[in-house]
């Protein structure tokens, strides 16, 4: 706005150009509603949750002293004639919204009524309209892109271009392409609704006829949900030709500045609209009326209204799981926990995630038992049964019992259960190789045993079954993930050939 006042400063400017074009706006009023339609059918729409927005209107106008041109005599004089005193202009529109982000619109300008001057101006300017009969502007079509979309604030950017058809050069009908440029913004906070649209048409640079620099915005203040008043000012810069009477003057253009600071009203019926506004001109630019006032009908189809979402169910404690399966509503439970906790707190002093009203040993960290017993509990021997239900807590062993079954400690050394014997071979039986598995997951299990001495007898044997002998055993006990230091393999002459025995030797 204050770019466009600045502009009117030097509104009286005029330019030098070529023959005048015809082709001039009379239909000023771009209402910037943050509803749409309000005054046209374009606008940031407020947007459904499924299917497509549309919207279609229907605009009537009258505007008194409409169309005026100056005409500048040699000595710098200039006099007004007035080419349409009154109009009654229609406008019908409507848009269609696909997608929640492109809105298409169309537009069509029409004359009902005009009256004014009917003398012809000299070379430069413009024809009054052909009689007061009615006449057909050019169509307008356009694409916005809602670029920001929320309700308090909403960004649409966009172009419009017009379809040269008309029969009346006052509604820009010169048979040349034209196109605008547009920014709008809208929104709506609390009862207050608000919007403004810009419009650049890039011929205003090169002084074009009827090409301008113009804005437009509403204000308005929620009555109730039917009704809203407001104002809807509207300014604009247009180019427009300059006609001299001096001999041999060239044609010119001129800049003309238009203000229209209207009062309106809204009612919404369900998807129907109906407006109302009125106002004085202010500029003197062609186009610029000395009074306007404009009635507009329109409909606004918004696609499917939003799902209804159910509430979600109450949670006073903010843990997952509704008040009414919830044990301790007021207590928060762990998210995601096991039904059986009911929604209740763990209460786990030793931090192994069982709660201590079923953990067997609430003072040690322990392991998930389905015996209640043992639940919770530790595993020394790391088993799988914890130490309560464990008859051997320090030998991991198989269930129920959780002791080995060949390989049992004792004092300095193993029970084994059949003894360990190569007999005449170099390789264990199945039974001996467990045994011996079974001394190495012992080991495993107690580090306080420093280390284990494997006595093989060599009573009688030769040096190579002997060594055989000795490897087989190696093999298996490196299978075993032990450290080297913990295990040493010995060759014992006064044992029987074959015989093996475990010793130990603690810290």
């Amino acid at each position: 706005m204050a770019l466009l006042g600045a502009v009117a400063l030097g509104s009286s400017i005029a330019t030098a150009g070529g023959e005048a074009l015809s082709g001039v706006r009379i239909d000023q009023l771009q209402p910037a509603s943050p509803e749409s339609p309000f005054f046209r059918a374009e606008g940031p729409h407020n947007p459904a949750a499924e299917g497509v927005e549309f919207a279609a209107g229907l605009t009537f106008e009258y505007g008194k002293g409409v169309l005026k041109e100056n005409v500048y005599d040699v000595d710098g004089s200039h006099s007004t004639t007035t080419l349409v005193s009154s109009a009654v202009l229609g406008r019908l529109g409507a848009s269609i919204t696909p997608i929640h982000w492109l809105a298409f619109d169309v537009s069509l300008p029409f004359a009902l009524s005009e009256s004014g001057s009917t003398t012809a101006q000299p070379v430069g300017g413009f024809q009054p309209p052909a009689g007061t009969g009615p006449g057909v502007g050019d169509l307008r079509m356009g694409a916005h892109f809602r670029v920001i979309d929320k309700e308090s604030f909403g960004l649409l950017l966009g172009a419009r271009v017009w379809a040269p058809f008309g029969s009346q050069a006052t509604y820009l009908s010169d048979h040349t392409a034209r196109a605008e440029i547009d920014l709008g913004v809208a929104g709506d906070v609390g009862r207050a609704l608000y919007g403004c649209t810009a419009s650049l048409a890039p011929g205003f640079f090169v002084g074009r006829a009827g090409d301008r620099i113009a804005a437009s915005c509403a204000g308005h203040l929620k009555l109730g949900a039917v009704v809203s008043l407001g104002v809807e000012p509207a300014v604009e810069v247009v180019t427009y030709p300059r006609v001299e009477l001096a001999a041999g003057a060239a044609s010119s253009k001129a800049l003309g500045v238009l203000v229209e600071p209207l009062v309106a009203a809204r009612f919404r019926f369900g998807g129907f609209r109906l407006g109302a506004a009125a106002g004085p001109g202010f500029g003197g630019g062609m186009g610029s009326a000395e009074v306007r006032a404009l009635v507009n009908l329109a409909y606004v189809g918004l696609g499917k209204p939003p799902k209804p979402v159910a509430p979600p169910p109450s949670d006073r404690d903010v843990d997952g799981i509704p008040d009414d399966l919830d044990a301790c509503p007021d207590e928060a439970g762990p998210p995601n926990s096991n039904p059986q906790l009911n929604g209740c707190p763990t209460h786990d002093r030793d931090g192994d995630g069982i709660r201590d009203d079923v953990d067997a040993c609430p003072d040690q960290p322990g392991i998930p038992y389905p015996d209640a017993k043992g639940n919770g509990c530790p595993d020394s021997d790391n088993d799988g049964l914890p130490d309560p239900v464990d008859q051997c807590v320090n030998e991991p062993g198989p269930p129920p019992t959780g002791c080995p079954k060949h390989a049992r400690l004792a004092t300095g050394g193993f029970k084994i259960d059949p003894a360990i014997d190569f007999g005449g071979g170099d390789k264990l039986t199945a039974v001996g190789r467990t045994s011996l598995e079974e001394v190495a997951a012992t080991l495993r299990a107690n580090p306080k045993i420093l280390q284990v001495s494997i006595a093989i007898g060599t009573k009688g044997a030769k040096a190579p079954l002997n060594d055989k002998r000795a490897q087989e055993i190696l093999t298996i006990l490196r299978g075993g993930n032990l450290d080297s230091a913990r295990y040493e393999v010995v060759l014992q002459s006064d044992l029987r050939a074959g015989l093996v025995q475990v010793l130990v030797r603690a810290k």
